[in-house]
């Protein structure tokens, strides 16, 4: 088997393009049933380890669909201990290509055959499969099956996966005990310090159901240091003042906690950079005119974040300028003369170069991005809802899950053009490649011309109809699309998204990834379920929102009936850029961390612009239903995965 696999360093640029190319044909489902009865012949070994090989080869190419059918073949052909665990390999590789559906049906019937050996692997991946789906209690149950995780290869793993699903179902204080009992396998202080991160990252998520006076722990002192360090972060969550002042003391009073170390100093470091707000703002916003609608939202979700936080030592003055009625400059020349030391603003791309050439006196925050040529003055940030970034991180996540060949949509404007320029170029840089692309008249309804031209349907119909002649008798036809497509982009506002995904269906690509941007998609609008199947990036707050923004999305609603849906990206933006204040404004003015957003991960680039990592959802019943990030490969190789646990 080793020198079949060393082989593959040479061979499997070309053989994996034919397999991929031959495995085309093949439906999973189909092939899943001739599995499931058809009977069993053995592969030699030297072929099987070398197809085996070829799996893996494709699955670290992040081609994990191809990955899935050549373990399903393998499957096919074997029996046994060895048929399971490629059924169970296979179903590892739909759930990296977020076909959580088609990995669960393989799972389930892998269940009721299981032996002992192939156990702890199922268990595995159907837990990371039932919390992708929001299914924490089958993924405990799946756990649960494993008798002695202790003995198991992977049972640190399993203990973890113990963990999530046992915080998602509330059961915090055991969730608390698996992740201790995983600790005490970690061989290194840095595995210990992520296990303990793990830890805190669930009693913050399951805040609301941790008991509600530290009277009602445990008697593990281990534990009980856990709840109360968990129960104090939720109860002052909204004043960071306190809260500290909380944690010092949790600190005295545990001297030799596990928690007391590494962990709650990197809390209380982000605490103190969370506190450091400046003396006086100035929230320079055009609150007058055509974008009166967005920079009220944006100033809603500034006010709100500042209201919401209690206990600041130092809580900032805001002065808010109004752009509409004064020029951009002379709203950031007025704010310097009221001594603020920290402007938010302007909004507008063509504001933001304005105040740029005056901009260096003070700190300050853009709402919208320079222009690449533009030179960034000093103690200049930029931070935007950019639909550049969202069209450069669909094609990373298109790439990831082992799509490189793309069709793309896009309208014929500024807009669209700058969708269709950023992910062609982010595609490209990671070996993918735009096959063809059309540009489509924004207002227009009937897609089928520009469709049809990038599936090559006319060129079907074309060769039917010289066959016809060259025979002069009617022929049975079904027009067949191009085959060399791994996935559509389509750039498209909700409304336009509607009309394109049914007909992409219509002509023979409704079983092609599709992937797009967050424009698709408008909470509260109708007919959403004509965009199933999309996939598309978008901010925590919508798809992945935790208790606090649960709790804003409620006050908006309260103070914005019916239009709450509209507003809220951009009130999740206001939110944010409050909470940026203080990190920009230390002696480094640099955001040295990804910080946990209402937008997304925000992270800042060397040029000072602040970028957002989202959330991803597919429309399911007209739902998004949140995915999950791109999970990590297997741990070790075909060799490992093929012996017994």
């Amino acid at each position: 088997m080793n020198e079949a696999v060393d082989h593959l360093g040479q061979s499997a640029a070309s053989v994996a393009p034919r397999l991929t190319g031959r495995v085309r044909s093949y439906r999973i489902a189909t092939l899943l049933v001739l599995i499931l009865t058809a009977a069993c012949v053995s592969l030699q070994a030297p072929d099987e380890d070398y197809a085996a090989g070829i799996a893996q080869q494709l699955s670290k190419r992040g081609d994990h669909t191809a990955a899935s059918r050549q373990y399903l073949e393998l499957a096919a052909q074997a029996s046994g201990h060895a048929r399971q665990r490629y059924l169970i390999l296979a179903a590892r590789e739909l759930y990296s290509a977020n076909d959580m559906t088609g990995a669960g049906r393989i799972l389930d019937q892998v269940e009721g055959s299981l032996d002992a050996t192939n156990l702890p692997l199922w268990a595995q991946v159907s837990a990371e499969v039932r919390l992708a789906s929001g299914q924490p209690e089958r993924a405990l149950a799946a756990l649960d099956r494993v008798d002695n995780i202790e003995q198991s290869q992977n049972a640190t793993q399993l203990l973890l996966l113990r963990g999530e699903a046992l915080f998602r179902l509330g059961r915090a204080e055991e969730a608390i005990m698996a992740l201790l009992e995983r600790e005490a396998r970690l061989s290194t202080p840095t595995e210990v310090t992520e296990n303990q991160r793990s830890i805190w990252g669930g009693l913050q998520t399951s805040g609301a159901t941790l008991p509600l006076a530290p009277g009602v722990f445990p008697d593990d002192p281990l534990v009980a240091g856990w709840l109360e360090l968990g129960y104090l972060a939720y109860s002052g969550r909204s004043e960071p003042a306190q809260l500290r002042q909380n944690l010092e003391q949790w600190r005295l009073q545990n001297p030799g906690h596990p928690a007391s170390g590494v962990l709650l100093q990197e809390v209380l470091d982000n605490l103190d950079a969370l506190m450091n707000y400046p003396r006086h703002t100035a929230l320079l916003l055009p609150l007058t005119g055509r974008q009166q609608f967005q920079a009220e939202a944006i100033r809603d979700g500034f006010l709100a974040a500042h209201f919401s936080l209690q206990g600041l030592p130092t809580r900032p003055e805001i002065s808010i300028y109004d752009t509409g009625r004064l020029t951009p400059a002379e709203a950031y020349r007025r704010a310097i003369v009221d001594g603020v030391d920290f402007i938010v603003g302007p909004l507008l791309k063509e504001s933001v170069v304005e105040v740029a050439r005056e901009a260096g006196q003070t700190t300050t925050l853009a709402l919208n991005f320079l222009p690449d040529y533009r030179r960034t003055p000093g103690r200049f940030y930029q931070f935007a809802l950019s639909p550049e970034d969202e069209a450069r991180q669909t094609a990373e996540r298109a790439v990831a899950e082992g799509h490189r060949n793309a069709l793309a949509l896009a309208p014929d404007s500024d807009w669209g053009q700058r969708m269709l320029t950023s992910f062609a170029a982010e595609l490209e840089s990671r070996d993918g490649q735009l096959l063809d692309s059309v540009l489509y008249e924004a207002n227009s309804q009937d897609f089928s011309s520009a469709i049809r031209g990038l599936l090559l349907l006319d060129e079907s119909s074309a060769r039917q109809q010289r066959l016809r002649a060259n025979l002069g008798q009617e022929l049975e036809y079904e027009p067949r699309r191009r085959e060399d497509v791994d996935l559509i982009f389509v750039a498209a506002n909700a409304r336009t998204a509607k009309q394109i995904r049914p007909q992409l269906r219509y002509h023979y690509a409704g079983n092609i990834p599709t992937y797009a941007t967050s424009a698709i998609f408008q909470l509260g609008s109708s007919n959403n379920s004509d965009l199933n199947g999309i996939m598309f990036p978008d901010i925590p707050w919508l798809i992945d929102p935790d208790p606090v923004a649960r709790e804003l999305q409620q006050t908006l609603g309260r103070h914005w009936a019916g239009q709450a849906d509209r507003r809220s990206r951009l009130y999740a933006m206001g939110y944010d850029t409050y909470r940026l204040m203080p990190l920009l404004n230390g002696e480094v003015h640099r955001l040295v961390a990804p910080m946990a957003g209402m937008t997304g991960q925000l992270y800042m680039d060397d040029n000072g612009r602040l970028h957002r990592k989202l959330s991803w959802a597919r429309i399911e019943r007209g739902r998004p239903r949140l995915l999950p990030d791109l999970p990590t490969p297997l741990a070790g190789d075909i060799d490992t995965a093929m012996t017994e646990n």
